[in-house]
């Protein structure tokens, strides 16, 4: 998709040079086609090559991502029925064994917490910014080209703060997932599929360690094709993301104390890889452990709910 009226700014928006993007944000500003320009960014991303995504979606933290709302900026939550998950495969020592987990009905946010969701959080609370924000008229901010992307550099704990906080906002009650439940969203009821959207790995479904990446963080959600058998994005590639259990071997018990959530000397389990993750480490059985006080520039998060 090509933005007819204007190419020279379309170009620029969805190009590899970062000042010619914030000029041109700085025109549509200009001329009050904002939330124009941010709907045929979204329309435009199955047609982008996979670094003009990566652009698109600074674009579109720029001009104001029209899929997120002010005052918490929260990912739509998604539904998952209670099913069989499959946990593990023969790869690797710590994915083995191969086992079915009985998981009740959740819901799990479509994307990870943003940078922009989290930053609200710190601003009402005083939290610790991340490691790597900007400091401007004395608040910590992220980046504004990156506001739509995950959050990172927060640990476990930083994680359940958020969720702490923000149920007490919202009357909900927010938590990370537990590895069971990670998994049943990834692969779906009864299912040992690879990668979240099939078998066989495409580039234009994660933000990976590749050539045809743009070698960083990402906006979430830019790649549809990529998406779980229940629509969540990124659940391959861009950022790890925490769940609430231990990092203990299989098989996976939930009532064996791996949901322990006041163990800070065990490492936690996180599942998905990164943007600096060859394909091989973004399968939906791949598992890492970290302590929970621990923060790492390629780890975030995302939230979930009971039904």
């Amino acid at each position: 998709m090509v933005c007819e009226a204007e190419p020279d700014l379309w170009g620029a928006l969805v190009g590899r040079d970062p000042q010619r993007r914030r000029q041109a944000v700085r025109t549509i500003r200009a001329l009050e086609q904002e939330g124009r320009y941010a709907s045929r960014l979204v329309g435009a991303l199955r047609s982008l090559q996979v670094w003009q995504r990566i652009s698109a979606g600074e674009a579109l933290s720029l001009l104001g991502d029209i899929r997120f709302s002010p005052p918490y900026f929260l990912s739509e939550l998604i539904f998952v029925p209670g099913g069989t998950a499959i946990l593990g495969s023969p790869e690797y020592p710590d994915e083995r064994p191969v086992h079915a987990v009985m998981v009740r009905g959740f819901a799990l946010a479509q994307h990870p917490v943003t940078q922009a969701a989290y930053a609200a959080f710190v601003g009402a609370t005083g939290h610790r910014a991340p490691r790597g924000w900007r400091r401007l008229a004395g608040k910590s901010g992220p980046d504004r080209a990156r506001l739509n992307a995950p959050v990172v550099n927060i640990s476990a704990r930083d994680a359940e703060a958020y969720c702490a906080w923000l149920s007490r906002e919202t009357g909900h009650t927010y938590r990370l997932p537990t590895e069971a439940e990670w998994v049943l969203a990834a692969r779906g009821e009864g299912s040992r599929r690879v990668f979240p959207w099939g078998d066989v790995f495409r580039p234009a479904c994660a933000n990976v360690w590749s050539d045809e990446a743009g070698g960083r963080l990402c906006a979430v959600g830019l790649f549809p094709e990529g998406r779980g058998p229940l629509g969540h994005d990124d659940l391959a590639g861009n950022v790890w993301e925490w769940c609430s259990s231990l990092y203990w071997p299989y098989p996976y018990r939930a009532d064996d104390g791996r949901e322990d959530p006041g163990a800070d000397t065990e490492p936690r389990v996180m599942h998905g890889g990164s943007w600096r993750s060859r394909p091989l480490s973004v399968r939906c059985a791949v598992r890492h452990g970290e302590l929970p006080g621990d923060s790492f520039d390629v780890v975030g998060f995302r939230l979930a709910r009971d039904a």
